[in-house]
Order: C-alpha cells, then structure tokens, then sequence
C-alpha cells in the first residue's frame, strides 16, 4: 500500500462506519495507517495476525506500544472483501483496470474479474473488454480453442503469448491455444500489451503486442477449493485443487488441481471435452530471491464448427454451419470425421537470485510438447497417388464409380525447450539489462489417409493404419520434419531522472533463426533450409506529471516469420498427382515500425488513452478455403499496410460496491499494395485491410457488497470488410453477458462458499464472429486489364446463449 503524507489524520472507528460503504474492510487498531487515495491493496491475507506482520516488515524499528501507555483509536484500512477464490473488489472497473506504470499501452485483467465469469471460460474471453482486442468467440461458453480474436486490427498470429514468463503458443502457427495453459481458478491475471511486447519477453511474433498469463502461487497455508458447474447444453464441470501450505520448515510451498469439463456441441452434434492439470511448487528465500517449477498437461477433444458463406449465412442461419448427426455410406460430413484432439503439456521452471551489489539474475527453462490431430471426410480415387507417385489400386471398400469416403489425418507433434535469461545491474540512476534466449524446435506434421469404417469412424483417429499402395508405402498428403532454432540477445538501459518522475528507456535486440525441412512425398521438394536475422530497436520514455498522471510514448520494431507448417511443404491431392495447395515461395518476415503516445491516470478513476500508428511491410495474411473438405490455409504476402488509431478505457474503483468500467477503440487500416492474383493483380491498394473494425465499444458494471455480487458487460464491434477488395462486409454485432451470485461466510470448514450464474450472450444474438478471408469476394477487372473471378469468403458463427450454474467454496 502507498504511503499517506505524514500530515494525515487517523480516521475514528465512527468515519469507519461511514467508509464500509465503498468495500473496503476497515480494522480499528492501535496502529496507525491512513488511507491514501487511490493506492492499490494488496491482495495478502486482512485480519490482525496479517496487519502485525506487515507493519513489522515496513517498520522493524519501530518502537513497540505497550498496554499502559496513551493509546488512540485509529483506523488501518487492510484490504478489501474476504473471499475464497482472491476477489478483493478493490480494482477499478470490476477488475479491469488496475493501475500500470508501463511506457507503453498496458491493461491487465485481475482476479476481481476473472473470479465471476464463467469456469468453462477460455482466457482470451477474459480479455474482450479490454481495447483494442475483438473476440471472435465462436462456443457459447467461451471455451473453445476455435475460437480466436484481433488485435488493433492483427491476427491472434500477430499476438507473442506467454505463461509464467514461459512461450506457450504453437511456435510454427503462432496460435495461442489459451485453454491449454491454465484453468481460470488458477490464473492471478492476464495483462495486454496492445502494441509493444517487452523486450526480454521470449516471442518472435509480437506485431500487434503480447498477453502475459500469470499463475497463483501456492498458498501460504493448507487449503484448497472447490468448483461445481452446470449449465445448458448438458454442461458438467468439475474442479478440485489443494495448496500444502509451508512442508515442513523448508518454505516450499505446492499446489495442484484436476478439472473436467464437457457439454454438448452448441451448434450441430457431439461433444467437447476437456481434462486439465495445473501444479505448482514455490520456494522464496532471502531478498528477492525465488524460484518456482509448474506443471499444465491438457486433454481435449471436440468437433469442429463448419465455416460457411454469406449467401448461406443469408439463407439458412446458423442450420448452415451443421455436420451430419448420423453415418450413411459415402457421407463425409458426419461430424465424426470432422474434429479434433490434443495433448499438450508446458513445464516451466522460473527463478529469480539477487546476486547483490544491485545484480539480479532470473533464468526460465522450459519445456512445451503439443500433440495434435486435426481430421476430416473427404473422397479418395481407388488409384491414388503419393504426390507424384501412383499406388496402384487401393481396394478401398465400398467405392462406388472409382471413389470412396476416407478420412484425412492432419498429424503434428511438436516439441520446443529453450532457456531465457536476464542480468540486470542497478547502479544510481541507470538499470542495465542484458539477455540471452536459445529456443529449440522440432515438429513432425504429416497427413495420412485412412479407412472409414460402417460406424462412420476412421480405423484409427491418429492415423496408426493409414491406407498403403501396393508398394507397402502410407498414403499421405505431406509429411514434413521442420527444425528451428533461434538465438536472440538484447541490451537494454533505463535511466531515472528527475526524482523518479522522469525515466528513459533504450533498447537493442538481435534475433537470428535457422529453419531446415524435409518432406518425404515423392516429387516435392525434399530439402529446404534457410537462415534470418532481424534487428529490433526500441526506445520509450514516460513522464509523472503528479502522482496519479502520467505521459508517455514509445517507439519500437518487431517482427513475424512466416507461418504455418505448409510454408515449407506443398498440400499434394491424393487422388492425383497434382497440387492441392503449393508450398509459399515469396514469403519474407513482417517486420513493423510502431509508434505511441499515451497517458495514463490513477486514483478513485483509473483512465488509459493513447494514440497508435503502425508501418508494417510484408504483412503476413490468410485465405482459407476449403480443399476436399478441410479449411486449409494459404499464406499470402499482403505488401505493405498502415495502421493508426485511438484508444481509451476508464473504470471507477468500487464505490458503495459499484465499478463501471468503459473503453472505446477507433481504428483505420490500410492495405498499401496491389495484390497479386494469378497473373494480374487486384487494386487493393488504399483500400481498408480485411477484419479491422472501425469502432469497438465496450461498458460493463460491476456490484459487490461482500455478499451479493454482480455484473453485466456488453461489446460493440462495427462492420467489418472481409475481402482485401472491400466488396463483401461482415455485419456489426453487440453481445451481452452478465453474472449474479451470493457469497457466504464461513460454514464449517467451507471458507466464502458462494453460488454462481453466468449467462453469455444472454439475448442469443445471431452474428458471424469472424471470417477466413478473401482477395474479392466479386469479379473484377485487375491492374493489367484481365478478367479476375471472385470467391466468396467464408465464416464462423459467433457462440449462441449459454448459461451456467456454479457452486464453489474454499476449505
């Protein structure tokens, strides 16, 4: 907590009657600490045995106050409300804008929020309301992988992502599976860098900015909690964890938690289902010294959604976007042969050593391993071919004129292990920081071809028996081996002027990569490799105009390598020896050019604006289309593009247990280019670029009294353009969520136990949430006079209404 100035009074338990109105918890004690408006709590444990230890530490010196002497009734203000699962209700907007001091756009999303939306939620629905960021939410519980979301106009793929400081993103499509990492009991917050991601952070992606997924600690003492769930589409939820408490006198402290989530599929048949681990063990020692090692392993399971057209969209609504319920011979649209399974597991081990003499080191190994299958139905020639080799007759049974129904295997099997390190050295006024991050990356992706059996099923869903030709060899579609290591140094300084109300920041960081592929499908290019370095400066700088103002601006670079497995291999036909989709050869790393300025102010309100302008070159896109039944991707170089733009968010902190919150966005993207399209080239140039809204508005208000608690949030997000021609838009759409619930003592040995409802997009609005992309959705005439066909777009349905019932509690 901030210090008041030394001038200020005691407040009198009788002006403690007064102020239990705003939320806070307020002890009459002996010591005395004045309230200091504007500072933000912490979240340490409220009562006299916390209070005494606290002042202890602050003050070791102090003289002790013995019972015979003077005393005053003073008041100390020790935190907020008590609660199982960390809510405080001390943050401004319902816990959406706590303070920041960052020279850069900065928001993050604490357990005052994340607390009372729904268990089943997947992190990216915990950050829709913060600006700049567009869900495209396509699951009624916020759940799905599937789902994905923009910011300031960028793909998720433009996003670096870490965990615990640790890179937990798919490091070949940079897609940031967020339900894999943690369960949202676990997460203590989520902060947004809308922008410029930190210089040491572990990511080689962050155009459009960073998220940092921060886990809880261990706590202090034995305990746990306990969460139920149930809702619509038969919805069961189940999550248990247990802290140790202290082991012994070793300060080691441990938690671990089992969840299992499943519900039918909103939209169309099937199920989704999810198993998930989160474990932590923590040892703090000294000043400033730590050092943590955890633990995720996720299991998931679900159908996909189908992406549809708009003149589907038109006709039929969301029924469009249906997969077969039942089998029937030669359908391959059952939604069994269409969908998905994973595995993943991330294991990070960071620690942090104060070395003295003002160094500090902090080192984080870790190691991620994703394992997917990504499956469809397509038909399949009896005389097939490996790439550009035949395989005889197939046999494959109950061909009919030549042709079967198979299942096509998308298999990747992914394994990174890097170590990030930072030296820093304190000395006066400067901070001196120097890093080193080594990444190692191996994947093996490969797409085999297998038998559908009268159940409609694939003979094995991970493709272990793939149909082979008569020379005994698997059919396949590609089967690429990809290894990327990367070596990246940084140097930065920070200097302190000024009191501290002045502080300058430079930096300089050097990313070299190596890639080398193989593909082993006959006729295709069997050995690829290539080397990239990228220079990335950066410098900001900040301002405290008074305590609770500040300036800021900043400037930097960064950069994206190409992406996706299939940058390095060519998608071969299978019925054919033709290509399906070629292997992309003009592509080159995105590399962008931002600059910002901002303010920032804290207090009873909290407010963050800043204005933004980004140059981008080789700007990395997207079109995907549908290839014999699977949305396949083809990564395109969209030239140039320019972004500017305007955001702005303001909370109140609570006040007689209410907390608005609002933020706003205005952007304005530009595709700078012509595109080519064959042999010519569409005029894209100048045009608005794809999925970048020009206005996105979100308000919410949040009440909690100690007891009863709730809130509602709505977003707005405008039109959007779909093609790079602008000749096809997604509609605007607003959607609504809201939450009530009740928070008890203690009974027993349940700790707050409390009940729960969320509903999601509680008027059942029927939207499109997002879009696969497009170069003209219309025929057109190009740059050089041709003729240019037009190709519809195609989309994912926004998640319906949904509705669960929580019942929790701490023990």
């Amino acid at each position: 907590m901030r210090k008041a100035p030394s001038r200020s009074k005691p407040l009198s338990c009788r002006s403690a009657r007064l102020l239990r109105r705003t939320g806070a918890t307020l002890l009459c004690s002996t010591i005395m600490m004045p309230l200091a408006l504007g500072a933000e709590p912490t979240n340490k444990p409220s009562g006299p045995k916390a209070t005494r230890a606290g002042n202890a530490r602050a003050n070791p010196a102090a003289p002790r106050q013995h019972a015979s002497g003077p005393t005053s009734e003073n008041i100390q203000v020790v935190g907020g409300i008590g609660s199982a699962n960390g809510v405080t209700n001390t943050t401004a907007g319902g816990g959406l804008l706590p303070p920041e001091k960052s020279p850069q756009a900065q928001q993050s999303v604490t357990r005052d929020f994340i607390a009372k939306q729904s268990p089943t939620s997947n992190p990216l629905s915990l950050i829709q309301y913060i600006p700049g960021v567009t869900l495209s939410n396509a699951d009624a519980f916020g759940q799905s992988d599937q789902s994905s979301f923009y910011m300031r106009g960028m793909t998720q793929t433009s996003v670096g992502y870490t965990i615990n400081g640790i890179p937990a993103a798919d490091m070949s499509h940079y897609t940031p599976y967020t339900s894999e990492a943690a369960d949202t009991e676990n997460i203590q917050k989520i902060t947004v860098q809308q922008g410029v991601a930190d210089i040491a952070m572990p990511v080689y992606n962050a155009i459009a900015g960073s998220i940092k997924e921060t886990l809880t600690d261990p706590a202090e003492h034995f305990g746990g909690k306990l969460d139920l769930s149930y809702g619509n589409h038969q919805a069961a939820r189940e999550f248990l964890r247990l802290d140790s408490g202290e082991i012994g006198h070793t300060g080691i402290r441990t938690f671990a938690s089992y969840s299992y989530g499943t519900h039918a599929m909103w939209l169309g048949p099937g199920r989704s289902r999810r198993s998930h681990i989160d474990s932590m063990a923590l040892k703090e020692w000294g000043e400033g010294n730590s050092a943590r090692i955890f633990l995720t392993y996720n299991q998931a399971s679900e159908p996909y959604f189908l992406s549809i057209t708009m003149p589907q969209w038109k006709q039929f609504g969301r029924s469009a976007a249906y997969y077969d319920p039942t089998y029937t011979p030669g359908d391959y649209n059952y939604y069994k042969l269409n969908s998905e399974q994973s595995h993943s597991v991330i294991i990070g081990a960071p620690f942090t050593f104060n070395l003295g003499h003002g160094l500090t080191f902090e080192s984080a190994p870790y190691y991620v391993h994703i394992h997917g299958t990504f499956n469809n139905g397509q038909t399949q020639a009896e005389y097939g071919y490996n790439g550009t080799q035949p395989t005889g007759n197939l046999n494959l049974p109950g061909a009919v004129d030549g042709y079967a129904p198979v299942m096509a295997i998308d298999n990747s099997n992914q394994h990174a292990a890097g170590l990030n390190n930072t030296l820093s050295w304190k000395y006066g006024h400067n901070e001196l920081k120097v890093g080193y991050w080594y990444n190692y990356y191996d994947q093996t992706e490969s797409a085999p071809i297998t038998l559908i059996g009268d159940n409609g099923e694939g003979e094995n869903y991970w493709g272990k028996y793939p149909i082979r030709g008569q020379n005994g060899d698997p059919l396949l579609q590609f089967n690429i081996h990809l290894i990327q290591q990367l070596n990246s140094l940084f140097v930065s300084d920070t200097y302190k002027a000024l009191n501290d109300k002045l502080i300058l920041n430079a930096g300089f960081k050097y990313v070299m990569m190596s890639y080398h592929s193989t593909n082993l499908i006959p006729g295709d290019l069997y050995n690829y490799g290539r080397n990239d370095g990228q220079p990335l400066p950066q410098v900001s700088a900040s301002y405290q105009i008074t305590p609770h103002d500040q300036i800021y601006l900043d400037a930097a670079t960064a950069f994206k390598e190409p992406q996706g497995i299939l940058v390095y291999g060519t998608y071969w036909d299978g019925s054919s020896p033709t290509v399906d989709l070629a292997h992309s050869t003009n592509l080159k790393a995105q590399y962008s050019i931002s600059e910002e300025i901002g303010y920032r102010h804290t207090g009873l309100v909290n407010i963050t604006a800043s204005f933004f302008n980004y140059n981008s070159t080789n700007r990395q896109s997207s079109i995907s289309s549908y290839i014999g039944g699977r949305l396949v991707s083809n990564y395109i170089n969209a030239g140039g593009q320019t972004s500017r733009g305007f955001q702005i968010a303001a909370g109140l902190r609570p006040w007689h247990g209410f907390s608005p919150y609002a933020s706003f966005q205005y952007l304005h993207v530009t595709t700078d280019n012509n595109l080519p399209r064959g042999a010519d080239y569409i005029r894209s140039a100048g045009k608005i670029a794809p999925y970048s809204p020009k206005y996105t508005v979100n308000v919410g208000l949040s009440y909690d009294n100690g007891h009863f608690f709730a809130n509602g949030y709505m977003s707005y997000v405008s039109s959007q353009y779909s093609t790079y021609m602008d000749d096809q838009t997604m509609p605007g759409y607003a959607i609504g969520n809201v939450t009530m619930g009740y928070r008890f003592k203690k009974l027993w040995i349940a700790k707050y136990p409390q009940v729960q409802v969320n509903a999601m997009n509680i008027t059942d609005n029927k939207y499109l949430a997002a879009g696969n992309g497009g170069l003209n959705a219309r025929t057109t005439r190009g740059v050089f006079g041709s003729t240019i066909s037009g190709s519809s777009p195609t989309y994912v349905i926004g998640g319906g209404f949904g509705l669960i019932f929580s019942v929790s509690t701490g023990f």
